[in-house]
């Protein structure tokens, strides 16, 4: 038997999964629906991020899952945030500032179930794909000055789940002006979210969906469909030489601080797709999870309804400006 990879924290991994939008989906506020990444998880970003893009040579497989829906894609995520951006700048240049942020780095894969596709799991092992933006996103402006945090976010920052403002920490009060100029509410920031929105009401139902997504995959893994299958793949992965119960715990056993997969993780991710079609895990864990979200879709039809209407407007007002600005 193989002994397993060193291991890394089993919850540091799967939010740092979570964080890089791995469980796919980002919110619809501007940034991504889940926490910051930390320990590993910062560090596999980094050496993404510092990687040259490159053609895969192939189309990362991506879920179809109800709670997609409510959600801006990747793709879409780009767009918003283009958009934001030319709002920013736009807006930061009134206070005599030249205002550049990192372009975001938009992850391509789905790795919700960990990696999915053979052919991604032979060359990266469990680390993060290249991503096109990734240079750019290195390549990020310097720490903002004081100043340019006061007029870019007036000492409040907006919570992505719910639209509501709080005061950032060093301030005891909004800031209202800057070079003797008066500030918006929420700063630059806000104020391209209201653009984005199309009214200054900023409160969401993005935490609706953010739930969702998250418990939906957390409820998934204790029905006895998933619990099954799993038992299966972690049976396919003994006769490979590993010992994992789940494909959780094998990713939790890589090593996400080196720049990239050495050939131990390569070898264990490659076993770890081929069981997972073996066995067809990843059509037995979807069709669970859809069922759970579609249930709870509907419990909160009225909030997830509005929030697919919120990311609607943003998007259609996101292509607007971007339009006027080239």
């Amino acid at each position: 038997m193989r002994r397993p990879l060193p291991r890394a924290t089993y919850s540091v991994v799967l939010m740092s999964a979570l964080a890089a939008g791995l469980i796919s989906g980002c919110s619809t506020s501007g940034t991504p629906s889940d926490p910051e990444p930390s320990g590993s998880g910062k560090a596999q970003a980094r050496a993404q991020a510092s990687a040259p893009a490159e053609s895969l040579g192939f189309t990362p497989r991506r879920l179809d899952l109800p709670v997609y829906d409510y959600q801006l894609s990747p793709a879409q995520y780009a767009k918003v945030a283009e958009a934001k951006q030319v709002l920013v700048t736009a807006c930061m240049k009134r206070y005599g500032f030249s205002w550049s942020a990192p372009t975001p780095a938009i992850p391509r894969q789905d790795r919700r179930y960990g990696v999915i596709d053979l052919r991604a799991a032979q060359r990266y092992g469990y680390h993060l794909l290249p991503t096109d933006s990734s240079v750019a996103a290195e390549s990020g402006a310097a720490t903002p000055s004081k100043e340019e945090m006061a007029a870019l976010t007036a000492g409040q920052l907006l919570d992505g789940d719910t639209g509501e403002s709080r005061l950032a920490a060093g301030y005891d009060s909004p800031v209202k002006r800057v070079r003797g100029k008066a500030v918006p509410p929420g700063g630059c920031a806000q104020e391209a979210e209201r653009k984005l929105l199309g009214r200054d009401d900023l409160r969401s139902e993005a935490g609706v969906v953010s739930r969702i997504n998250t418990e939906s995959f957390s409820s998934s893994m204790s029905t006895p469909a998933v619990k099954a299958v799993f038992a299966k793949w972690s049976s396919c992965m003994k006769k490979a030489g590993y010992d994992f119960p789940d494909p959780l715990k094998s990713i939790g056993s890589a090593d996400l601080n080196v720049p990239a997969a050495p050939k131990a993780e390569t070898e264990l991710a490659t076993a770890d797709v081929k069981c997972k079609e073996s066995v067809d895990l990843v059509a037995v864990w979807s069709r669970a999870e859809t069922s759970i979200q579609r249930g709870m879709i509907k419990k909160k039809a009225s909030a997830t309804a509005a929030q697919r209407a919120d990311n609607a407007t943003r998007l259609r007002n996101a292509a607007e400006i971007v339009k006027k600005s080239g």
